[in-house]
């Protein structure tokens, strides 16, 4: 407070006092719209459908190569915007080897990294500063996403669920169906 409102105040000038605390909800709710906007608009700009699903949260669905599902849920916090995706539930099996690959993705730099929900499902995690939130850098993340997700789905898939591609692959076979490619080792796969 400066000495002309300690001044105002002390004159009982309370009711013409401003109030600091306005101008700094102003800029936010300012900068939460700004934001919000940026969102929706680039999203809507890669053709991706949204939905608001409460205040400062969207949801959406990338779709991958590989892991042709990847729904995103896309917060707005006080200092960051945080997005999560669900990968996969928890593995069948080889846990120790599914959680190994995870944190070897890990290590490299990115913005997204792999963690496990209070279920101990894996989701795929990421986060900006909302001070260096523009158009380019959510594309980025969500592109980060993307490719995270993209990368390592099937060697998820092949090390934690192998009975149940085991099954579906039995399942197909006698309804005629070709095989499931993601039951199928790739050479290149094997050599990871």
């Amino acid at each position: 407070m400066t000495l002309a409102c300690h001044a105002s105040y002390l004159k009982g000038g309370l009711a013409r006092m401003p109030d600091d605390n306005t101008t700094d909800r102003k800029a936010s709710d300012d900068r939460d719209q700004e934001h919000a906007e940026l969102i929706v608009t680039s999203l809507a700009s890669a053709q991706l459908q949204v939905e608001q699903v409460g205040e400062h949260q969207w949801m959406t669905v990338l779709s991958g190569d590989y892991k042709r599902t990847i729904p995103v849920m896309i917060e707005l916090d006080e200092r960051s915007l945080n997005v999560t995706s669900l990968f996969t539930g928890v593995p069948d099996e080889g846990h120790a080897q599914v959680y190994r690959l995870l944190l070897q993705k890990n290590q490299r730099p990115r913005p997204v990294h792999f963690a496990l929900d209070d279920a101990g499902d894996i989701v795929l995690v990421g986060q900006l500063p909302r001070r260096a939130l523009d158009t380019a850098t959510f594309e980025s993340l969500l592109g980060a996403l993307l490719t995270m997700a993209d990368e390592t789905f099937n060697q998820v898939l092949r090390t934690g669920f192998v009975g149940y591609l085991a099954a579906e692959q039995r399942w197909r076979e006698r309804a005629g169906l070709p095989p499931n490619p993601v039951g199928l080792r790739s050479r290149d796969e094997d050599d990871e």
